[in-house]
């Protein structure tokens, strides 16, 4: 019985992964508000109630869409409570890099330009988005920056203001420009910034 179990498994969540990668695409082709869970159990190729088995409705759909484009790939690493000071650095930048690749990804702009359409009319889905997606990301990097600072290895009066104040310095520029002129920057130039902000971040955090 173990061994029919441990078979099943692995079909049960490819299927679960080409509902989510089909709902991915209907919503970046269509809107939220356009896209039916007809289109996407047609462009997955499922039947309709098995959509529903598997997440009950649009939004939960939705939900699981923007949570596995925001799945942060270090999120056990920056859980950890014994990373060691000289590691600090390392993790950092590890997390800037994820973040920046999704920040001048053309999926994850196209996502977000969708959802600054889709929010006007439907506040609830923006919230949702915010939720799964930028908030989510937001938690992991202020406990990361609380628990190396409960161990010493950063002086960090407000993990909250100190993660406002790293995000916004990787944010401010290749997003905003990505957006509106479809420019990808250049890896030099990303890395550059990178290392700049942690560098900065660090004269202001890491114990003296």
């Amino acid at each position: 019985m173990n061994s029919l179990k441990t078979t099943q498994q692995p079909v049960k969540n490819d299927k679960r992964q080409v509902i989510i990668n089909a709902a991915s695409e209907s919503f970046l082709e269509n809107g939220y508000q356009n896209t039916s869970m007809e289109t996407i159990s047609s462009k997955a190729g499922v039947a309709k109630q098995t959509l529903y088995n598997y997440f009950g409705n649009k939004d939960a759909l939705f939900i699981a869409v923007v949570d596995q484009k925001c799945d942060c790939h270090n999120n056990a690493t920056m859980r950890s409570n014994v990373i060691k000071s000289e590691n600090v650095e390392d993790i950092l930048k590890k997390y800037a890099q994820n973040k920046l690749a999704d920040l001048v990804s053309a999926e994850s702009t196209a996502m977000f330009r969708m959802m600054i359409s889709e929010a006007i009319r439907f506040p609830n889905l923006g919230e949702m988005f915010f939720a799964a997606g930028l908030e989510k990301d937001r938690l992991l990097l202020v406990g990361f920056l609380t628990l190396q600072n409960q161990a010493g290895n950063l002086t960090i009066d407000d993990p909250e203001q100190a993660a406002l104040f790293f995000q916004g310095a990787l944010n401010a520029y290749f997003r905003p420009k990505f957006i509106m002129t479809g420019e990808t920057p250049s890896k030099e130039a990303i890395q550059q910034h990178i290392d700049y902000c942690i560098e900065k971040f660090l004269i202001l955090y890491r114990p003296t």
